[in-house]
Formats: structure tokens, C-alpha cells, sequence
């Protein structure tokens, strides 16, 4: 398992950290509900049919249980929250929702435990090494 990554310099002159280059991620290419479905009866007895179905009824959920303002946690995977993103006002009373409330995101956190040096390991990254892009290295 390896992240590809390649150098990317900051060309915002208004930044502190202005013509530093920093790691990037390069994508290896995407998966789709699909392709992990039919992984997914690889490794056990269940129809792609079902699997779908049921990651399907999962969004569902998750769609509902975020919009009644719950935060939803799978073990293993992390959590999944609803924020707002708004405007800043200085009288509280002259607050509008419709004009204040620029857009609602959705926040994810991933699972993650603390190792016995203190250091926090998140689930889906332990093990993983970074190697450069080809041809990425300046």
C-alpha cells in the first residue's frame, strides 16, 4: 500500500508560505459502488445485488439520521456530522438565516486510536507509505 505524491509550489504572494513547496496526493485512479461491491462478494457469501443494496440503504440512513442533526458513527470508519457555514454578524438580533447561512457541509472525522507513544493513528492510514509520483520529483 502507497500514497503517490508530488511537490507542489504556493503561488499565493499574499501567503506566509509563499514559494515553499508542499506534498501533494496524486490520485491512482477511483472506485466506484460498483467495483466495491463486486469485492465485497469476493470476500463473502453476499449478491453484488445485495451489497448495493444495502450501501445504498446506508446513504439513505446516514441522509436522515444527519438531517434530524444527529451525528452518525460507524465503528472502524469514523464519523459523519452536519455543519453550517454563515456569515458573521455583530448584533445577534439582525441574524437571517436565509442571507447568513452560506451552506451546509457535511464533516467527516475518521476513526482513529492513540499508540502507546501518544501519537494518534487514524484507522484507514496505519501501514500506508508515501512514494513519489514518477516524474514528480523536482
Amino acid at each position: 500500500m502507497a500514497v503517490h505524491i508530488r511537490l507542489v509550489r504556493n503561488n499565493i504572494k499574499s501567503s506566509r508560505s509563499y514559494g515553499k513547496y508542499f506534498a501533494k496526493t496524486v490520485s491512482q485512479g477511483e472506485v466506484t459502488l460498483k467495483d466495491l461491491a463486486a469485492e465485497a462478494c469476493r470476500n463473502c457469501s453476499a449478491s453484488t445485488g445485495d451489497v448495493i443494496l444495502v450501501l445504498t440503504e446506508l446513504e439513505d440512513m446516514l441522509k436522515q439520521r444527519l438531517a434530524e442533526g444527529q451525528t452518525v458513527r460507524i465503528e472502524g470508519i469514523g464519523s459523519f456530522s452536519l455543519r453550517v457555514k454563515s456569515i458573521g454578524v455583530d448584533d445577534p438580533k439582525t441574524f437571517n438565516l436565509g442571507r447568513h447561512i452560506k451552506r451546509i457541509v457535511c464533516r467527516f472525522l475518521l476513526a482513529s486510536h492513540r499508540c502507546h507513544d501518544h501519537r494518534i493513528s487514524y484507522n484507514f492510514s496505519e501501514g500506508v507509505k508515501t512514494v513519489w509520483q514518477i516524474g514528480a520529483k523536482p
